[in-house]
């Protein structure tokens, strides 16, 4: 990951809360399309396991850091 996307990262994770703003489904859609090497798509706030799995494979990339 580069370094202004691992601030971001630690940021988002350090927040308490149980919902996700839209600027914050934008920027982990993004960071799986780039990381994961897929086609952008914006993740769709009525599916929130696929939100979970975007956020999950992202943290396990992350820790791998």
């Amino acid at each position: 990951m580069e370094l202004t996307d691992i601030k971001w990262w630690r940021e988002f994770r350090a927040k308490n809360s149980n919902t996700i703003s839209s600027n914050e489904v934008k920027k982990i859609s993004e960071f799986h399309a780039k990381y994961f090497n897929h086609k952008y798509q914006k993740l769709c706030t009525c599916n929130p396991k696929q939100a979970q799995s975007y956020i999950n494979d992202l943290n396990e990339l992350y820790n791998s850091i």
